[in-house]
């Protein structure tokens, strides 16, 4: 089957097409010059279209059995580091809204008489080019059979959403919408993404199929439930009934399927130290150039993460069970000095965050540190700002490096916003990645680091837990401390995007073409491959009527 992708981006969505039996990419477009380039190096024998595939004819675009849109999401979300109109209706009619796009007319002036900007509704329009390509398709005489659309959660905010919705429902085909956290989605073959990437899919796919996927096989996370004291394969459940969209932890949890047990599981994720290299050094703090806006060597909120970071994660030295020895021992408290991420500004997070987690979101610019004993920490400027522990997952990466490494490592966030004085633990997924850049500083001291944020307000967290949302720029720098907590000797600098390819769950041999920011940036704005596989697994399985094995054989 063939398999094109719009707004393809550096191909993380076409990563996961790849894996998946019986598909195959053949075409893809981009606007962005930089992106297509790296998506042409990796997908050599795949035709690519270059352009503002805005201004392309929708209706005329090429067939495919599946096709994949990833519509900008950065005027949807408040990575951006500012609050978006996005729930304000702005179409009418779709093939009236093309007219008007095609002529130019959106307005110019930013939030003029508060309506949306010129690049909100643009924004918007992409979202309207799906069912428009797939009618122009079946007017054609041909069919798409199944597809997926992928964006941010916020999008479900949209006053249009359940008119845009229907449109697909007019054209025969059965809907599905999915609120999927990357750390989350356990792949077939690809690798697992050690961040906490939380992003809203529509799957579609044509009732003349006769069949429905079957989303409970690759979509349920395996997870132990307590009570009932074995595995299981853990139920969605939102805490709202009638809300069917919203972030893992907020919105919903994963529940024991068991009718008389419902006990809350947490399905295993894999940790931000998976994607950091520990051979790669950070610099003490206090041997970094000073200033006035910088008079310890890195900015007031930075240091007030790392300061979190260390009192949340670290023992305080002297205290019984902590200092060095606390490093290396089995008592409770030696997990206290785990490294962890720390924002670094740019980012909407607000606190350390431990590294035995996954990481938060990427965004698209650098916005995590790594503090040694290691936390990552936040380095942008959005609200919401943790440093974290690298054992947890990443947040988010967006389209910048926002996260840098400190040792005892936690992981400080470098951006502004909620993440002030907050980074997370290092065995904890990282944060989104975001396209505006590296937001994740790491801290180390001896033993575990701390990822730190660097701007507005975030917390450091350890390297142990998932690495936050990966943004577009550098936000997040990595500590790591020697001896006593002497912050000025304490190791701290940003993760590389060698290092957010792997939160994002890139495979190591992919190639990211680029300036250090252009990758950061392609990164954010990606889709993780693990969580493509899985979804067009399940669609490809309804289209074929052939069984997939859940997991691939090693070769």
């Amino acid at each position: 089957m063939v398999h094109w992708t719009g707004n393809c981006g550096a191909g993380g969505s076409g990563q996961g097409a790849e894996a998946v039996p019986f598909l195959r990419v053949a075409r893809a477009a981009n606007h962005w010059k930089q992106a297509l380039k790296t998506h042409q190096l990796n997908f050599p024998g795949v035709a690519h279209y270059m352009g503002d595939i805005r201004r392309a004819p929708v209706w005329a675009w090429p067939i495919a059995d599946i096709f994949w849109a990833s519509p900008e999401c950065t005027n949807w979300s408040i990575a951006k580091g500012k609050k978006r109109s996005f729930a304000k209706a702005v179409q009418g009619d779709l093939l009236s809204l093309y007219a008007d796009m095609e002529e130019g007319q959106f307005k110019t002036e930013e939030d003029e008489d508060n309506e949306p900007t010129a690049e909100e509704e643009a924004s918007r329009a992409l979202m309207e080019e799906v069912p428009l390509y797939l009618r122009g398709v079946i007017e054609r005489g041909g069919l798409i059979k199944a597809g997926v659309v992928e964006n941010v959660t916020d999008v479900r905010a949209w006053t249009e959403w359940d008119r845009w919705l229907k449109e697909f429902h007019k054209l025969g085909y059965r809907t599905k919408v999915i609120a999927l956290n990357s750390m989350h989605a356990d792949p077939r073959s690809v690798h697992k993404a050690p961040q906490s990437r939380d992003r809203l899919y529509v799957a579609y796919w044509h009732k003349s199929l006769g069949r429905t996927p079957d989303w409970d096989k690759w979509l349920r996370p395996t997870a132990y439930c307590v009570k009932c004291d074995k595995m299981v394969s853990a139920l969605q459940v939102f805490r709202n009934p009638e809300k069917d969209m919203g972030r893992y932890g907020a919105s919903y949890d994963y529940k024991c399927p068991k009718k008389s047990c419902r006990t809350i599981v947490h399905p295993d994720v894999l940790p931000a130290a998976a994607a950091i290299d520990w051979s790669i050094k950070g610099t003490p703090i206090g041997s970094r150039p000073k200033s006035d806006d910088c008079p310890e060597g890195l900015a007031p909120n930075t240091m007030a993460r790392i300061r979190a970071g260390v009192a949340k994660y670290w023992p305080h030295p002297g205290a019984q069970g902590g200092g060095q020895e606390a490093l290396f021992n089995d008592q409770p408290d030696a997990d206290r000095i785990a490294p962890f991420l720390v924002p670094t500004g740019g980012t909407w997070r607000n606190g350390p965050a431990s590294v035995d987690a996954p990481m938060s979101t990427r965004t698209t610019v650098e916005s995590d540190a790594l503090v040694v004993p290691p936390i990552l920490i936040p380095c942008e400027g959005r609200d919401g700002k943790k440093a974290m522990r690298v054992d947890e997952p990443l947040r988010t990466q967006t389209t910048r490096n926002e996260t840098a490494l400190a040792y005892v490592p936690f992981v400080v966030p470098m951006r502004g916003g909620g993440d002030k004085e907050k980074a997370r633990h290092i065995g904890h997924p990282v944060h989104t990645v975001s396209a505006g850049g590296n937001h994740h500083g790491l801290a180390m001291a001896p033993g575990d680091p701390l990822l730190v944020p660097y701007y507005g307000n975030g917390q450091a967290r350890p390297a142990s837990e998932p690495v936050g949302t990966v943004p577009t720029h550098d936000r997040y720098g990595l500590l790591d401390a020697t001896g006593e907590y002497d912050l000025s000797k304490v190791l701290f600098r940003m993760l590389q995007p060698k290092e957010l390819q792997r939160a994002m769950a890139f495979a190591d041999w992919y190639k990211i073409l680029g300036s250090k920011r252009d990758q950061v940036r392609q990164l954010g704005n990606a889709v993780t491959p693990n969580a493509a596989e899985v979804l067009l697994c399940a669609l490809v399985e309804c289209i074929t009527g052939e069984s997939i094995d859940r997991y691939a054989m090693a070769a």
